[in-house]
């Protein structure tokens, strides 16, 4: 028997005779997006201020190991979670009451998303641009000020989602609703290492990238002028890459920094998955 309810199956009777209940899943940029990020935070004392921080969500699953899937929500959506949140982004009703420990979801550059919480005019841009994340801001420090604005096109899936406090996955509860946080962490665009759980944040090498285009200084650093700059040319307790040979540059670096900007209820952790 199967029985279907906005998208979700009852999965067999067994299952259904556990109880029933619901999950809801929102997205939530913490204050390092909504508000700032404290030059305390930085090893060199910049403070950085996002004004838009556009992420294009989709592929929502709850299923478990045995690859059972409970509920799927796979359009995409466009949420600026600079924003004050947490923003509601799916409502599964009437789930077997059990655990589920494959949760997954994904930030990718589809072309046909729809609004979340999103600007019409953000999220035409984004699906015309091809972007899966984009962000804008301003980083300060004394008298002075860089602007950035930044679209990024990474396709990346955030599998085997786990909370060490609370987890793996979810547990529905029997004729109650359980939240889940899909938590966006700002600060990973900062980071000095790719693979060290001792990365420091940093702006400085950012900063110096405005003087390196053909305009010159500016005030605005471009993905283009990141571009320009060899990470050999960086401090060498700096930009560790953990040996990616596809990681040259300071703008390769931030693009796959981008990718770790997705995690789960808080601090927990998905394993990202390249595509």
């Amino acid at each position: 028997m199967k029985q279907w309810l906005m998208g979700v199956s009852c999965l067999g009777l067994m299952a259904c005779s556990s109880g029933q209940g619901n999950v809801a899943f929102t997205a939530y940029g913490e204050d390092f997006i909504e508000k700032e990020i404290p030059a305390s935070a930085f090893e060199d004392g910049w403070t950085v201020r996002y004004t838009k921080f556009l992420v294009k969500l989709g592929e929502l699953k709850v299923a478990n190991q045995e690859g059972e899937v409970a509920a799927e929500q796979a359009p995409a959506k466009v949420y600026d979670v600079h924003r004050p949140g947490p923003v509601s982004v799916a409502a599964f009703n009437d789930l077997a009451s059990e655990e589920w420990d494959a949760v997954s979801y994904a930030i990718a550059p589809a072309t046909d998303a729809t609004a979340g919480n999103a600007d019409a005019e953000d999220v035409t841009r984004m699906n015309t641009e091809g972007w899966s994340v984009y962000v804008e801001g301003t980083a300060t420090k004394g008298a002075a000020s860089k602007r950035f604005r930044w679209g990024f096109p990474t396709n990346t899936l955030y599998e085997r989602c786990e909370n060490e406090d609370i987890g793996s996955g979810v547990t529905v509860p029997k004729g109650g609703t359980e939240t889940v946080q899909l938590t966006i962490h700002g600060d990973h665009l900062f980071f000095d290492d790719l693979q060290s759980p001792d990365a420091k944040m940093r702006f400085d090498a950012i900063a110096a990238a405005d003087s390196t285009g053909v305009v010159g200084p500016d005030g605005e650093v471009t993905l283009d002028e990141l571009g320009l700059v060899d990470l050999t040319t960086l401090p060498t307790n700096q930009y560790g890459t953990g040996g990616a040979g596809s990681v040259r540059t300071l703008r390769d670096f931030v693009t796959a920094l981008v990718r770790t900007v997705g995690h789960y209820r808080g601090e927990g952790e998905c394993s990202p998955r390249v595509r």
